[in-house]
């Protein structure tokens, strides 16, 4: 295999994504564009819990992937997992979108809900609950957020969550008691409001 005017070799029997994530590092937009479909609907999810509104959504998810392909050839495999590195980019463009736009949107409610309207009163108020965490999620301080959407919404172990947000693991899950200790007093106040 030839890339950029060099030889890399093809390891037989090596992890694909790490194959990928080699050639996508050496410049070979095929194999992030491979990356790409693999980790869009992952980054797409976590923006859109953030923002909540589909136009914005794509706009800053396409952004996080053309900072991360500028960002390739710095990105180093040893350091974090792939998932890890491009949520933190989300993360980074989340902030700096609402650093652009000064405004806190009100949220759409889920993008695709499966058989939808077959029980419309549980549909309903299954809404109404995912709304309301969605709400005290968003009210949790900024690192609370991070843990409970990286362990929560994205399923991420706590090590890999430990290197995307570079703490400890013993202080991830000290971070996710508080903030689920939190989570559960402010939800408990919304039900009595």
């Amino acid at each position: 295999m030839e890339e950029a005017g060099r030889v890399l070799p093809v390891v037989v029997g090596a992890d694909p994504e790490r194959a990928l994530i080699d050639r996508a590092i050496a410049g070979n937009a095929e194999a992030f564009a491979a990356l790409y479909d693999r980790f869009l609907a992952r980054v797409y999810r976590h923006v859109y819990y953030h923002l909540g509104n589909r136009a914005d959504t794509e706009d800053v998810t396409q952004q996080v992937f053309l900072r991360a392909w500028q960002a390739m050839p710095r990105y180093r495999p040893t350091d974090v997992p792939l998932v890890a590195w491009l949520l933190t980019i989300a993360h980074n463009q989340v902030v700096s979108f609402y650093r652009r736009v000064k405004d806190v949107r009100p949220l759409d409610l889920d993008p695709v809900a499966r058989e939808r309207w077959s029980d419309p009163e549980a549909e309903t108020l299954g809404r109404y609950d995912r709304a309301a965490v969605r709400r005290a999620i968003l009210r949790l301080k900024p690192d609370y957020q991070r843990v409970i959407v990286l362990r929560f919404v994205e399923g991420l172990e706590y090590t890999v969550i430990a290197a995307a947000i570079g703490k400890t693991e013993g202080n991830v899950r000290i971070m996710q008691h508080r903030a689920l200790v939190e989570l559960r007093r402010l939800l408990a106040h919304e039900v009595k409001v």
